[in-house]
């Protein structure tokens, strides 16, 4: 059911927001699992962070697939696009923190 209109969570069931909760909460799961091979800053003295180059293409692959799974629902459901300006969540792992949820219900401006 693809829908040509942008429409609002409040405007979907019960089961279609369950699912929109069940792939947001895929990708925080995600993201979560990717987050063991982010490094941080290098500290002398301190031993590198070593990984494994297989696993971290796997961690990276489940952020990517949870987080294509959300946008394809979003579209489905809400008829909201993916912006191209968009960052990848196993780029910058950390913009799904609790505090940047309320981006998620900043409404939409045009200026004109």
């Amino acid at each position: 059911m693809s829908q040509s209109a942008s429409r609002g969570e409040d405007d979907l069931s019960g089961e279609d927001r369950a699912r929109l909760e069940v792939a947001r909460q895929e990708l925080a799961a995600a993201v979560a699992a990717y987050q063991r091979f982010i490094g941080g800053a290098l500290v002398p003295g301190e031993p590198m962070l070593v990984v494994n180059a297989g696993e971290l293409g796997d961690a990276q692959g489940a952020v990517e697939l949870a987080e294509a799974n959300l946008w394809q629902l979003r579209e489905q459901l809400l008829g909201w696009s993916r912006p191209s300006w968009a960052p990848n969540a196993a780029l910058i792992a950390d913009w799904f923190s609790e505090e940047d949820a309320i981006y998620d219900e900043v409404a939409e401006t045009t200026s004109s």
